[in-house]
């Protein structure tokens, strides 16, 4: 019998060996007998969550020391560079979701636009968290100083009156703080001491006028207002104006006074009769009717001018038509009593312009008001 090879025996021993199956107990025992041999080490959980914390507190500390030091010199550079800096001149107020700039400018009240006298009372106030120990209103007009006013508790000033000159002035309020200008407002001031220019076109003191209407025209300076026997009526831009009156017949007084925007005034005084209208004309009626009654300025109107006789159309009348103080033209009715005339509108608002039509010894009216409204 041949002789195994000494290799093929042990591959074939450990063949044997690797098949054999283990018992679990034996395996088990063994694993408990090692896990006993082996050094015992427990997780430091406790330990490292201590250390944490007293790392982070550590770290806490270091951080508010740190900060002050760092804080305090921010603020003590913040503070050297707002020193350095202009005085505010607004503050910043929040009203619900919106931000209100406030300004420490000072406000005027009272001071009038155009005035009569030189002497001029100064009154204003400025916001109460601008009121400060050492701060003052410095006034000025047209660049040179006339006062110093104090300021109250309520951020009220005033003093005496300021000295202006005629025409045109430039009054400065400042709010100053020794040498420094924190804020300043300015209004300008017109004085004005000549009454205003009033010329009577017609009619004249001393005429005896026909019935039933008198018209008067005159001419003032832009601006002016002008009122007839009290009754207030608007000027054009140029100072023109007309008035219409249906006074009782007999004498008749007017009183036109006009008055500019520094409160000067001129009046002038008119003795007039006034006569029923002559019978030869009597019998003659007029009618004016416009198409709109109120237009936009420098738009077309179109009016219809109506002559009658004892109730019948007349034809061939001559008729004037005039808009404020300004005659349209002349025109001649036709054959059924009527004419058609176009112009354009006053180019400026005004409330109640008269149109008037002159003719045969009698008149008529509407009104217009020119708006852009």
């Amino acid at each position: 019998m041949p002789k195994a090879r000494r290799g093929s025996s042990l591959n074939d021993v450990e063949g044997k060996m690797r098949r054999r199956p283990v018992d679990w107990r034996r395996y088990s025992k063994a694993v408990h007998t090692a896990q006993g041999n082996l050094p015992r080490y427990e997780h430091p959980v406790v330990l490292t969550i201590a250390l944490s914390v007293l790392l982070t507190l550590a770290g806490i500390q270091l951080l508010q020391t740190l900060g002050v030091r760092v804080g305090s010199a921010v603020s003590d550079l913040g503070g050297q560079i707002v020193g350095a800096l202009p005085k505010a001149q607004e503050a910043q107020l929040v009203i619900g979701e919106e931000k209100v700039t406030i300004s420490v400018a000072p406000i005027f009240e009272g001071i009038p636009d155009f005035t009569k006298t030189n002497e001029l009372p100064i009154t204003g106030r400025i916001p109460s968290f601008a009121v400060a120990a050492g701060r003052q209103i410095a006034v000025a007009v047209n660049g040179h100083n006339v006062g110093t006013f104090p300021i109250g508790a309520d951020g009220r000033f005033g003093g005496a009156p300021i000295t202006l000159q005629d025409g045109t002035n430039i009054v400065t309020a400042t709010l100053v703080e020794g040498a420094t200008e924190i804020a300043a407002t300015s209004q300008t001031v017109v004085v004005k001491r000549t009454p205003p220019v009033l010329t009577i076109t017609r009619p004249r003191s001393g005429d005896t006028l026909d019935g039933p209407d008198v018209i008067i025209e005159g001419k003032t300076e832009a601006g002016a207002e002008v009122t007839v026997n009290d009754r207030p009526l608007r000027p054009n831009p140029d100072g023109t104006f007309t008035e219409r009156l249906t006074p009782p017949v007999g004498p008749l007084s007017l009183t036109v006074l006009a008055r500019d925007k520094a409160g000067n005034e001129t009046k002038t005084q008119l003795s007039l009769t006034v006569k029923q209208a002559s019978q030869a004309t009597a019998g003659t009626v007029l009618a004016v009717g416009l198409d709109r009654a109120k237009v936009r300025p420098g738009e077309t109107v179109v009016a219809k001018i109506v002559a009658t006789e004892n109730g019948l159309p007349k034809a061939d009348v001559g008729v004037t038509l005039q808009v404020g103080v300004f005659t349209v033209g002349t025109y001649r009715t036709d054959a059924a009593g009527v004419a058609i005339v176009g112009f354009a509108a006053p180019d400026h608002e005004i409330d109640d312009v008269a149109v008037v039509v002159l003719g045969g010894g009698v008149s008529a009216r509407a009104i217009l008001t020119v708006s852009t409204k």
